[in-house]
């Protein structure tokens, strides 16, 4: 086996060179050339075989082989000096030789130093500008490319250079294969966007130079890839360049049209676009809006090729805006369009929905209630408990923010919240336990923010007949029902549900419901366990990791890059009123006003029947004793 490896191996020239007709039709057409040694299957020629077979044979092998492709590699460079020009057998050797230096580099890079390769041949032979050149700066192109997790130091500022020269190249060939090297650079681990952005203007330059000359499809898409992830990853560092790039998406999408798959690619280098531009974004709206409300207009014959990028477009615009424009609130009626078209989106559009209702406030919700409503309440009872889990934190904000307003919005949603929560069929079933934990949640909120409405709505007839309907037999009040969904489902809940639910059992005993005291010692004991534990539980919530700013006006202009979405979201977050309350005071007091009603010695004697360790801690929650 190993005679059958060194004889194939010590014959790179014979497996691995280009033949005169493979440079004729570089020659000829050196775009598609380009394309036609990506798109070679390794079953179709002798060269792609020979290279697949090499690079098996060098990871079984390789410290037998690297030897010998180390002494190839070191034969062709000399037969073929840097700036020898001339296109001779030598030179093509020496290109084979970089061909299976690059496909091994991982193995290979144990045995070959690239700064000093790159030092004393490569970059010498990139300073070389002879036309019949072409041939090995292309695979120079190629082999930086390959060979990027090991350019290091200083090394990695001066191939970004070489790459960039390299887009300079008259041929298309080499201008792509160094399009997509850089690539390959900007993504990898090590890439530091100060280290190139002195290059950024003349890489953009030069990229909107090239998809212009490019006619292959492939082609426009790969350069296109270049500048979506130059621009994710140079973020704020773009705002300089924004202008020209809004020109050149303009223009893209323009002469895109009937081209799916490239306005894909657009849709995707855009959404990196506002990204990058954060809180500066509003600036491309006149561009990107139009396009935008084309891809998720359903009328749109290409709708349905685009939607999916479309509405992850429309999710970036909002997460990073600073207000709702008129512009951005005329896009909301589309939403409803689409999610009566299918639930492919949901995720995207429930983060969407919480967009629009932490941006537009007040006149968002007074303009489009109805399609509000309509939105939640086709979500709600429609789709899985994965769906379930992600829309209904979107009744719990718009609760929050709006507790006397929403509610009657979406009164029929809540119907189902309470039907979900006294369904009983999570024992065996964590995600069914969690929507349950989740659905009480927001109805403790609904009683703690307004308790008459909740009230109101657990003797609503409809309520009734949806229940029967269900075949959920009730023989108690709906409130106390949910009472004990509240004292169950205690244990699943994260600290800002744990205390909306003491909260909630807290009014209950203000609510002259004379069964509450057949729950007393439950409802004593869940709020006594929050009140005690409260301190803990919020000292982690707390350094969970959020930071807040401490105005609105401050968080629009972006927090180290936090999207203005995720700011304002923080801010309502720590202003919930449910954090400001105090249990123990609202305890305090209801247990006031339970005695009045019901009676003290009634009370009395409940509490009584409390275990006395339990009654010690209630007192010592209440500072009582």
């Amino acid at each position: 086996m190993f005679c059958i490896c060194f004889t194939f191996f010590k014959s790179p020239n014979r497996y691995f060179t280009y033949t005169p007709k493979d440079l004729a039709e570089w020659y000829q057409n050196s775009e598609s050339f380009h394309h036609e040694q990506d798109m070679l299957q390794w079953t179709e020629k002798l060269r792609p075989c020979a290279e697949a077979l090499y690079i098996v044979l060098f990871e079984n092998y390789r410290d037998l082989l690297a030897p010998v492709v180390l002494s190839i590699l070191q034969e062709a460079m000399s037969a073929s000096p840097p700036l020898e020009s001339e296109i001779n057998p030598a030179m093509l050797l020496k290109d084979a030789a970089y061909s299976a230096a690059g496909h091994v580099y991982h193995e290979l890079s144990s045995y070959l130093n690239f700064s000093d390769w790159f030092a004393g041949s490569l970059s010498i032979e990139l300073s070389n500008d002879h036309p019949n050149m072409l041939i090995i700066h292309r695979k120079i192109a190629l082999v930086l490319g390959q060979w990027v997790s090991e350019i290091k130091g200083d090394t990695r500022k001066q191939v970004y250079h070489a790459l960039i020269r390299l887009l300079q190249d008259n041929d298309i060939a080499v201008r792509l294969a160094a399009c997509r090297s850089l690539c390959y650079l900007v993504q990898d681990s090590n890439f530091s966007e100060q280290e190139c952005f002195d290059l950024l203007s003349t890489c953009w330059s030069l990229c909107f130079k090239l998809v212009e000359e490019v006619v292959v499809f492939d082609s426009k898409v790969q350069v296109l890839n270049l500048i979506s992830v130059l621009i994710e990853h140079v973020g704020e560092k773009i705002t300089p360049f924004a202008g020209q790039l809004m020109n050149f998406f303009q223009k893209m999408w323009e002469e895109s049209v009937n081209e799916n798959l490239l306005q894909i690619q657009i849709l995707a280098a855009l959404r990196n676009f506002v990204c990058s531009l954060g809180y500066h974004s509003y600036v491309c709206y006149n561009m990107l809006l139009p396009i935008l409300q084309k891809g998720i207009d359903l009328d749109n014959p290409d709708a349905f090729n685009l939607l999916e990028d479309s509405v992850l477009l429309w999710d970036a615009v909002l997460s990073h805006a600073t207000s709702m424009v008129p512009q951005l609130m005329d896009l909301f009626p589309s939403l409803v369009t689409i999610l009566e078209r299918s639930f492919d989106h949901l995720q995207v559009v429930v983060e969407i929905i919480e967009a629009y209702i932490i941006f537009g406030g007040a006149e968002f919700l007074n303009q489009y209630a109805s399609s509000v409503a309509k939105l939640l309440d086709g979500i709600v009872g429609n789709v899985n408990d994965k769906g379930l889990l992600s829309t209904i934190p979107i009744l719990d904000i718009l609760i929050q923010c709006f507790p006397l307003e929403a509610p009657p919005l979406v009164s029929g949603v809540l119907q189902k919240l309470i039907l979900i929560c006294l369904s009983g069929e999570d024992d065996r079933n964590p995600s069914r336990t969690a929507v349950r934990t989740s659905s009480g949640a927001v109805l403790a909120r609904l009683l703690v923010m307004n308790t008459n409405y909740l009230a109101h709505l657990a003797l609503e007839p409809s309520l009734m007949l949806a229940l029967q309907q269900a075949g959920l037999s009730v023989n108690q009040n709906i409130l106390l029902c949910l009472v004990d969904v509240w004292v169950d489902k205690i244990d699943n809940t994260t600290f800002i549900q744990r205390k909306t639910y003491a909260l909630a059992l807290a009014i209950i005993l203000s609510l002259r419901v004379p069964e509450v005291i057949d729950k007393l010692d439950d409802i004593l004991s869940v709020c006594t366990t929050v009140i005690l534990g409260g301190k803990v539980d919020e000292s982690q919530e707390d350094s969970s990791g959020d930071t807040t700013s401490s105005s609105w006006h401050n968080e629009n202009i972006g927090y180290h890059g936090v999207p203005s979405k995720e700011l304002r979201r923080r801010q309502i977050k720590d202003s919930d009123p449910i954090k400001q309350l105090s249990l123990e005071c609202m305890l305090r007091d209801n247990l006031h006003v339970c005695a009045a009603f019901l009676g003290e010695s009634c009370v009395h004697a409940a509490m009584s029947r409390i275990h006395p360790s339990a009654f010690a801690q209630l007192q010592q929650a209440l500072k009582m004793a």
